[in-house]
């Protein structure tokens, strides 16, 4: 059982662990040295993006003495991406749950495929990961060609941690595709079931009792589902949140961005780099809001089966077993919660567009103003330095 428990990481979240200790955001063993290494990586690397990006002469595509709302934004998303990288390295080092997830994952796959005579592969769930892998190398290459292209220290400072903050995004999108895996698996485990109770309708009570004890089992996969899903909740409970907040500051500001360079006329590249980011950013939250949205129509699906059961409704053992499964399901619905305060779906990411849409026209509406301002200011100044003494 061990060895096919092992068989769902290994299609799954295998490539992506080694991925993480590749960029040092987790450590190579659990002793001291290595977990000192990735402290020492996280301190340097977010220095030098200190460094660059302050100290470094480079040119600025806004007035950032005169223009406060500009650097406000700019000097948000710097600080946001700082935040961000520490999080999740921090989060990863001293709260690292991820092995109590994959053992509790790995043994309702396996609970599956022997109690409920399922028999699931993991060719399904290996093709989704592969998707979600193809799909972050490629923004990954798209990032890196685009920072390389722009060729300014701006973008420069920034690459490390973007690239920390996608894996880490994309590790929760790899658990949202094993999560829907797993809820597929379960609803032909609960076909198998019924059928079985219907094949049994007419066998004496020693059989149909064996059919009966499945519904127990049925509930108690279901559980430890939801279980491992509350489990997953905590694993991500800070660096979920933190991610949207920093996507949807990037996905606002980008667009703003991209106005300001066209009005002062910058390079080329930088527009190329801020549309490039953009489209990658938003490509990376609406994956994982369709794959819950999913989980969650296929739980309703799953819990709608038991609800609709018309087979030897007069039994009484039968209808105790599937009133406890109905209230059972009706209670632990799909739901994954950013840090508690918002739930990933469909719903949160058309009020995430809009919020970004609503706050990129207030941007360059300031924008407007602001530039009105000033060249009524620069007027003035030119009318009364040419006035008559």
């Amino acid at each position: 059982m061990e060895h096919m428990s092992g068989e769902l990481h290994a299609a799954s979240l295998l490539h992506m662990r080694r991925l993480m200790k590749c960029l040092g955001i987790l450590p190579f063993g659990q002793n001291l040295y290595a977990k000192g290494f990735c402290y020492v990586l996280l301190g340097v690397s977010l220095g030098f993006s200190s460094y660059w990006r302050f100290s470094f002469d480079y040119e600025f595509d806004y007035d950032f003495l005169n223009d406060r709302f500009s650097r406000t934004i700019d000097l948000s998303n710097f600080v946001a991406l700082v935040l961000g990288h520490a999080i999740i390295v921090l989060e990863l080092l001293w709260g690292n749950c991820s092995k109590d997830v994959d053992r509790q994952l790995q043994a309702i796959h396996t609970l599956i495929k022997l109690q409920l005579d399922t028999t699931n592969s993991t060719d399904r769930v290996r093709r989704y990961c592969n998707w979600i892998y193809g799909s972050l190398i490629i923004r990954w290459l798209i990032f890196i060609v685009v920072t390389i292209y722009s060729n300014r220290a701006l973008t420069i400072y920034a690459t490390y941690s973007e690239l920390v903050l996608l894996a880490r995004f994309s590790e929760f999108t790899l658990y949202c595709a094993v999560t829907l895996f797993i809820y597929q698996e379960l609803i032909v485990g609960g076909s198998n079931v019924l059928d079985e109770l219907y094949r049994t309708r007419f066998e004496m009570w020693s059989i149909r009792r064996l059919s009966l004890q499945k519904l127990e089992k049925v509930q108690a996969i279901h559980n430890s589902l939801w279980q491992a899903i509350r489990c997953l909740e905590s694993y991500f409970q800070l660096s979920l949140i933190t991610l949207l907040m920093k996507f949807f500051i990037d996905t606002s500001a980008l667009p703003y961005w991209l106005y300001l360079s066209k009005v002062e006329h910058t390079r080329v590249a930088v527009q190329h780099y801020v549309a490039m980011d953009e489209c990658v950013k938003l490509l990376e939250i609406i994956v994982p809001c369709y794959l819950c949205t999913r989980c969650d129509a296929m739980q309703r699906k799953f819990r709608s089966m038991f609800y609709t059961v018309t087979t030897d409704r007069r039994s009484s053992q039968l209808n105790a077993a599937l009133r406890s499964l109905n209230l059972q399901l009706s209670q632990e619905k799909y739901k994954f919660s950013a840090g508690g305060m918002v739930d990933i779906n469909t719903d949160m990411l058309g009020k995430f567009i809009f919020g970004m849409i609503s706050y990129i026209v207030i941007c360059i509406q300031f924008s407007i103003n602001f530039r009105a301002k000033k060249m009524s200011t620069d007027c003035q100044n030119i009318t009364s330095t040419s006035a008559p003494i």
